[in-house]
């Protein structure tokens, strides 16, 4: 293979591009929960990260690495991300080599590949919103594409050895092919959905010829793959078919395909009315593409005969390893649901690779016959692809900067302001542990700051023991956290104290509180006082504590809550999740408070997923907290509760008790408020 000087400038350019993208606000926005597990994981001893609880579906490989890094560069943000943007460049920098094989492949064997698939394939890489976002992250997104798309580059090679330029002996690409496939495994446990491509990609070109050889250079690469990765092999069975949550819903196909093309072309940082027409936009695009590449691979007769390899054994390769990984991967949703489309970002370039190839035509037209008819696609229309895909992919890249719906939860901004509101004699509790022991670590906080693991049973005497002594309590939640889903923290805090304020952050919501005077303590009854209660066949409500507070007076203009401790118990399985409203109603039965809650066990499982054999999570006691307006005029309320079902159009199905307007209701009742 020639080597053209001139040819070298534009890659160059793309990859400065690409690096000056990623650069740019690299440590603009907040270390948020996944990075600051990754760092939190990343900061142990290396022996002893693969087997620490918080790898729940984790391997080890990126944190390992991530240890390492950080003993070199330090833990500021910059440093921390920089080694994403290190594995997103080397990414742009191979997928240009992966398009200029392929484009060599389909060239006249005396002329250079042409250079506008590279460039074109490349170039989409590197203003990729997907590709920017985990380039400025601390998780293994960015180190899992590259390894996926080296590996995959390597199987091409196998499987294609007399397309490409430089193929040399075909082991050293067997042998790159083992290493990297094994480093993808140890990376990522989504891996396995590119494997079951990979093998079937392996499995036809086993059956195309030379059957017994080639099959016996399959066995041995996957052996060798398994055979690498069995250290880490139990422990991953363990893993994968351990993690089960009942609360997640399976995603619908549309879901599922809209949710992931959208994450793989315009990003998920694009409102919505602008990302509808780029996705269409692009899908529109790579349809074409497709289908004239198709057309092209068709029967075409000439005369005199011609050089024309066909590109279809490539084109369904890249089609078979965007569509594979997915539709296996949406299959077994269907019965382990946790998806996002990060986790899948494996099989993008794949997806770049088509776009670069079909658009970076050469020549004043794409020409081919079908059935004595002569078609054009002008170069024009190339040249109109190409920009409204550049056109696309840069407008989603501004937004991804500028939309601040969309910015990562600003953790800095709470422990900033922590750090200025709080004092030494306060206490604060974070419902997440990361990423506040990272800016914890930096002590500007002077409160003690730690995660609170919410225990129901215990949060009392918890609090009861920590909070002694102190004057305030700061309660922080993050967006994304079910530590404390049934909200006893702020129940027992405005049980016992006076809630004082509240402010939102993006992505956090902080509440605090004053706390009771010395020698006061918290305290949530292990036994309630006997209630039976039942809602038809389905629920029994056998255990109520309930009671009130007179409005604040004009000194304290607080607004105190009503509150109540109940106990439900399962009485049949169901497959419907009821919530519970409880209510406060005048003897006029004008309502004075309501608040809602799904009904929730000890696991925070809702009710469809409660196990009816296991007593300790059949029962479960949820607490609920009634704020009273100032005004609330002095009198007896009657407390009552309502369960319905939480899916429309049925609010009461399943339960039966006294009529409600949306449920079926029980009386607790009276609470009496007093001037």
């Amino acid at each position: 293979m020639k080597f053209y000087p001139r040819r070298s400038a534009l890659p160059l350019l793309i990859l400065w591009l690409a690096f000056s993208l990623r650069l740019y606000h690299l440590d603009f926005q907040s270390i948020w929960w996944d990075e600051g597990h990754s760092i939190f994981v990343a900061a142990q001893p290396i022996p002893q990260i693969p087997t620490l609880p918080a790898m729940d579906v984790h391997p080890p490989a990126y944190f390992i690495l991530l240890h390492l890094w950080l003993a070199l560069t330090g833990q500021s943000e910059f440093a921390l991300r920089f080694l994403s943007v290190v594995f997103s460049l080397l990414t742009v920098a191979l997928l240009y080599r992966f398009a200029h094989t392929i484009s060599y492949s389909r060239s006249h064997p005396c002329t250079p590949a042409p250079p506008l698939p590279c460039s074109v394939a490349s170039l989409l890489a590197a203003l990729s919103p997907l590709y920017v976002a985990y380039a400025q992250e601390v998780r293994s997104y960015a180190m899992i594409t590259f390894l996926a798309l080296a590996s995959t580059f390597t199987l091409w090679h196998i499987l294609f050895s007399d397309r490409g330029p430089g193929t040399g002996d075909r082991r050293w690409f067997i042998a790159a092919y083992i290493i990297l496939t094994a480093a993808c495994l140890y990376t990522h446990y989504f891996t396995l959905f590119l494997l079951l491509f990979h093998n079937l990609a392996w499995l036809i070109w086993v059956l195309s010829q030379n059957r017994a050889a080639r099959l016996i250079t399959w066995i041995i690469s996957q052996a060798s793959i398994l055979l690498l990765f069995v250290p880490q092999l139990f422990l991953a069975l363990r893993q994968i078919t351990s993690y089960s949550n009942p609360n997640l819903i399976p995603p619908s196909l549309s879901d599922f395909i809209l949710r992931s093309w959208q994450a793989y072309t315009v990003g998920l940082t694009l409102d919505p009315q602008p990302a509808a027409w780029g996705m269409a936009a692009i899908a529109i695009i790579f349809i074409l593409i497709i289908s004239f590449q198709l057309i092209q691979n068709l029967p075409q007769p000439s005369n005199p005969p011609t050089f024309q390899p066909s590109n279809l054994p490539t084109l369904l390769f890249l089609l078979g390893w965007f569509l594979i990984p997915l539709t296996a991967c949406f299959l077994i949703l269907q019965r382990q649901p946790s998806f996002e489309p990060r986790y899948l970002i494996l099989v993008t370039p794949a997806l770049f690779l088509i776009l670069g190839s079909g658009v970076g035509g050469q020549g004043s037209s794409v020409k081919c016959q079908v059935s004595g008819f002569t078609h054009h696609a002008p170069r024009t229309t190339l040249h109109a692809s190409r920009l409204t895909l550049f056109a696309i992919f840069l407008f989603a890249l501004h937004s991804y900067y500028t939309n601040e719906t969309y910015f990562k939860d600003d953790s800095a901004g709470v422990a900033d302001w922590l750090a200025v509101e709080t004092t030494a004699d306060d206490l604060v509790y974070v419902d997440v542990p990361h990423p506040f022991h990272y800016y914890a670590a930096r002590g500007n906080i002077v409160a003690p700051t730690r995660y609170l693991f919410v225990d129901i049973h215990t949060a009392a005497d918890t609090l009861t023991r920590e909070a002694a002594g102190r004057n305030r309590l700061f309660w922080i939640t993050w967006r994304g956290s079910d530590t404390d889903p049934r909200g006893v923290i702020p129940f027992l805090a405005q049980k016992y104290g006076q809630r004082l304020g509240q402010r939102d952050f993006r992505g956090y919501h902080v509440e605090w509180f004053s706390l009771p005077q010395a020698g006061a303590g918290f305290s949530l009854p292990a036994d309630l006082p006997p209630v039976n209660a039942a809602f038809g066949d389905v629920l029994r409500l056998d255990g109520a504590a309930f009671g009130g507070y007179p409005p604040a007076s004009e000194t304290t203009p607080i607004t105190h809550p009503a509150w109540a401790t109940l106990h439900f118990t399962l009485l049949r399985d169901t497959d419907v999740d009821y919530k519970v409203s409880l209510r406060l109603r005048g003897e006029d039965g004008r309502l004075v408070a309501q608040v809602d809650k799904d009904l929730l066990n000890d696991r925070h499982f809702r009710t469809s997923a409660w196990p009816l054999t296991d007593p300790a999570l059949n029962g479960a006691i949820n607490v609920y907290t009634l704020p009273l307006a100032a005004d609330t005029p002095p009198g007896s309320y009657r407390l009552e509760v309502v369960v319905y079902n939480a899916q429309p159009p049925f609010p009461s199905e399943g339960v039966s008790g006294v009529e409600s307007e949306d449920g079926a209701a029980a009386v607790l009742g009276h609470i009496t408020i007093i001037p």
